[in-house]
């Protein structure tokens, strides 16, 4: 049986505790940067790490593949999930245009409840990093999307979207710099997005959204490209070969 974390990408396996272990053990070394994208994750090492076996590693390695935290290499170890600066490009992208197409439907139609819902996952967002519960924060954040998303009552929008938001959660869980940076300057472009709901002004919206979409790939730019730290996936290296 398996059970999901609301709002995250993150799976558990429930029927074995070895794999379980595991599982939030990788999951946490991502998220907290001691294991960077395109790492190796050898199984004889988390095997020695985790005193368990390798059916237990194998079987975690593969629901964090399908999370999308892993990559799985024929004849080859694992590595950590990385992404190039046109994937994050294409996902950011795809979110406005998912965006965009719900609020043209519904942006007339928000009630004082409906802003009040998102405002309340605006507060979330900055409870979860005054408090650097990342985990929180990453389900505040795909909440926010989801619930403007939602609005359209389109199953198919929404499955759709779905695919994106947790991807972008994946991408966010490898990349942020959550947990070295004072503020949030994301927040502030999401408090815009609400301000141009709650007016009906959808271009004020889809601007705001840009313009964090802008601020993310610039940060994406200079972590990855500029600052690589040791052991992370070198897009140009992997160019040039």
């Amino acid at each position: 049986m398996i059970a999901q974390k609301e709002g995250i990408g993150l799976v558990i396996l429930r029927e074995n505790t070895s794999a379980a272990a595991v599982y939030e053990y990788i999951y946490g070394e991502i998220t907290h940067r001691r294991l960077c994208p395109g790492q190796l994750l050898t199984e004889s090492y988390l095997c020695a790490c985790m005193n368990v076996g390798r059916s237990p590693v194998r079987l975690a390695l593969q629901q964090l593949a399908k999370d999308g935290f892993v990559e799985l290499r024929a004849n080859r170890s694992p590595i950590v999930t990385c992404f190039t600066q046109k994937q994050l490009q294409q996902l950011y992208s795809l979110r406005e245009v998912f965006l965009e197409y719900a609020l043209r439907q519904t942006i007339d139609l928000y009630e004082k409840e409906d802003i009040a819902t998102l405002t309340a996952f605006l507060s979330d967002m900055e409870r979860a990093f005054q408090f650097r519960a990342f985990d929180d924060y990453i389900q505040a954040v795909a909440g926010f999307y989801r619930a403007i998303i939602d609005k359209a009552d389109n199953p198919y929008l929404t499955e759709s979207a779905a695919v994106v938001i947790n991807r972008i959660n994946v991408y966010i869980c490898l990349y942020d710099n959550f947990y070295s940076v004072k503020r949030l300057k994301t927040l502030s472009m999401q408090s815009r997005m609400v301000q141009g709901i709650r007016e009906g002004k959808l271009g004020v919206v889809l601007r705001a959204h840009q313009k964090l979409s802008n601020e993310v790939v610039a940060a994406y730019d200079q972590m990855v490209l500029r600052n690589l730290p040791s052991g992370h996936y070198n897009e140009k290296r992997a160019e040039a070969r």
